[in-house]
């Protein structure tokens, strides 16, 4: 009796704070008075399925829970903005969509996809570099910052294209690259020739003579292991550039170089962009005295302190977001900067900022995209490294590939096993950032010599970039509607023709649906502002659980191995209803969305995952 009684104080202290919950989230829940209604009935349901000996432990834990809920809820409605509820999508403008016929893609067929841009679900857009090059770089080689490459349209196009998202929801990320121009660019032309205020505008320094030989100022090398320097006949110096000697780098000591660039994010921000992924920041300053970099142990120079990850470089996004942050003064919406890094931790860290001078809003996780058939103790270790060492406040962001990371993550994880890692890059805490076409599986594409376009990939060994940038796949006709010249700038997937938009939408389950639902989960509130945990349940088996204050928990179970397992997630969570529902299945595994399986023993086929509901 006394149980029953236990029950109904705990349906009545839950109406009471039912005035005092507003603006919950629908899905997560739509309505307090429906689920204080419900609790009897739930309780009782998931109580049968409990072990006998856990059930006090429940009953006192669930008290606990609602004497708490009407606080919780009020701490649950976190103020989370667009960035962080959404997800971002990279668009690669040469990939996705020819407008013209000519080959290559270009903003106005960005503006005929804005459909499927809604479809998704994204909050976002970023586009990478859209500005006048030369190319050498495919767009990194900027002639002029405020200009739209002829290739990719007009301004009018660009305006167009703002509207037309904004109209629809999505927000513009422009993708900057502030470290270096092209030397095509009118600032170097006129640097060559020392005419002010240009002169000091890049690095120029003096040759050292060793017996009357010219030699290189020091042993810095650039990225590509070459030296960092160029001779310039003209100026008689030499210029740094930390990539191709066609990308001179800027010389940020110099403050006229440094308002030159917040000049140009206020041009971009005047015409309506909500923000700037900013590419290669660790590169921006270089140690003022040029001394000669260690050679490591492992026969490298070392390059923080040196050519990167210098003090200054932070500094320096901590003053863009400064600018950021008296646009939204102005209009009260946020602008966000995102930065790209491939530093160790403890740097990339450092690109938050703290409470007194913020940086970057979130800079791009690469944890992920580091993995490569991984067993579930790296997932577990890497996971927690990352979300261990963010600062207090800091907000996640995850990739699993992107237009450099040379092998789509389809590729290195396995077409089967792509559903369990968008579960994973989508259900984590922080903001996911998704490479067009990853949503559909799509794979590296097979490239011959001649087909390549960079210098690079034709000079250095290795997987060149180009296999990761190869047209977009729409539907099965030619050239996979992405354009309808016969020979486009780079050739399309052969394995279009099932591999496309049109054929997953079609399809009763497809990768692209399967996105789709994970798109939509993740508007529940408990993953934006629940605990996360992560569980090594076998060698090859990789979990990890989000739950929040109340009765619900999601379980994500990925099979990362090559063998069917058996799973016993009690064995981890004892405070677990036995059975759980499957929310969502991936397209191998052999249970179906719906299905109920007990949380003492289930069985995953390789390479499958599911997403699991428990109500405890």
């Amino acid at each position: 009796m006394s149980f029953f009684l236990f029950l109904y104080f705990i349906i009545l202290g839950v109406e009471a704070g039912n005035k005092k919950l507003v603006n919950l989230h629908h899905q997560e829940i739509s309505s307090i008075e429906l689920r204080s209604n419900k609790i009897l009935t739930s309780a009782f349901n998931h109580l049968q399925n409990l072990e006998y000996e856990v059930i006090e432990d429940n009953m006192e834990g669930l008290s606990n829970k609602l004497k708490k809920y009407n606080f919780l809820s009020k701490k649950n409605k976190t103020n989370l903005d667009w960035w962080q509820t959404g997800i971002i999508y990279e668009i690669y403008p040469r990939s996705f969509m020819d407008s013209t016929g000519n080959g290559i893609g270009d903003l106005r067929g960005i503006i005929k996809k804005i459909p499927y841009l809604k479809y998704l679900g994204i909050c976002a857009v970023w586009l990478t570099p859209i500005y006048p090059s030369p190319g050498v770089d495919l767009g990194y080689d900027i002639m002029n910052y405020r200009g739209i490459d002829e290739l990719m349209g007009t301004m009018e196009d660009f305006e167009e294209l703002i509207n037309k998202l904004h109209e629809s929801g999505i927000k513009i990320i422009l993708d900057i690259v502030p470290n270096h121009t092209s030397d095509q660019h009118e600032w170097f032309d006129k640097s060559v020739q020392s005419i002010e205020p240009y002169t000091d505008y890049y690095l120029w320094v003096d040759a050292k003579y060793v017996n009357g030989t010219r030699q290189v100022p020091n042993n810095w090398k650039s990225l590509f292991g070459n030296s960092i320097w160029e001779w310039n006949e003209t100026r008689q110096k030499y210029y740094l550039h930390q990539f191709y000697k066609q990308q001179p780098d800027l010389n940020y000591w110099n403050p006229l170089v440094r308002e030159e660039i917040k000049d140009m994010m206020r041009f971009w921000l005047d015409k309506g962009v909500d923000g700037f992924r900013m590419d290669a920041i660790a590169h921006l300053y270089e140690r003022p005295d040029l001394l000669d970099a260690p050679v490591l142990g492992d026969g490298n120079l070392q390059k923080v302190g040196y050519t990167q990850a210098l003090d200054e470089c932070f500094y320096e996004v901590n003053d863009w977001r400064s600018l950021l942050e008296e646009y939204k003064k102005n209009d009260g919406q946020t602008k966000i900067i995102i930065v790209e890094t491939y530093l160790d931790l403890k740097y990339t860290m450092k690109y938050y900022g703290n409470e007194t001078n913020l940086g970057a809003h979130f800079p791009l996780n690469v944890c992920l995209a580091r993995l490569d058939h991984p067993s579930a103790k790296e997932f577990v270790e890497k996971l927690t490294e990352w979300i261990s060492n963010l600062p207090s406040g800091a907000w996640s962001s995850w990739i699993i590939g992107n237009h450099d990371i040379r092998r789509r993550a389809t590729t290195r994880f396995g077409l089967e096993l792509i559903d369990g890692i968008h579960m994973l890059q989508l259900l984590l805490p922080g903001t996911p950032v998704v490479y067009m076409g990853d949503e559909l599986g799509m794979t590296d594409t097979y490239l011959r010599y001649d087909q390549l376009i960079e210098d690079m990939s034709k000079e250095f060994a290795g997987i060149p970039r180009e296999t990761v940038r190869t047209p977009f796949q729409w539907d099965s006709s030619p050239q996979a509607g992405f354009s309808n010249k016969t020979k486009t700038w780079l050739p399309v997937n052969p394995n279009y023709v099932t591999l496309n938009v049109e054929f997953e939408q079609n399809a009763r389950r497809s990768h692209l649906k399967i996105f789709k639902e994970i798109v939509n989960l993740r508007q529940l509130e408990i993953f934006r502002t629940g605990d996360v945990k992560f569980y090594e349940i076998s060698e090859y088996v990789f979990a990890f659980s989000r739950s929040n204050k109340f009765l619900k928990t999601y379980f994500t179970v990925i099979n990362l191995g090559s063998e069917l397992e058996n799973i016993n997630l009690k064995k981890f969570k004892k405070r677990l209803s036995s059975k759980l529902t499957v929310k969502i299945s991936s397209l191998f595994a052999e249970q179906n969305n719906g299905d109920v399986v007990s949380a003492k023993s289930f069985t995953l086929r390789p390479s499958a995952a599911l997403v699991l509901e428990s109500s405890f």
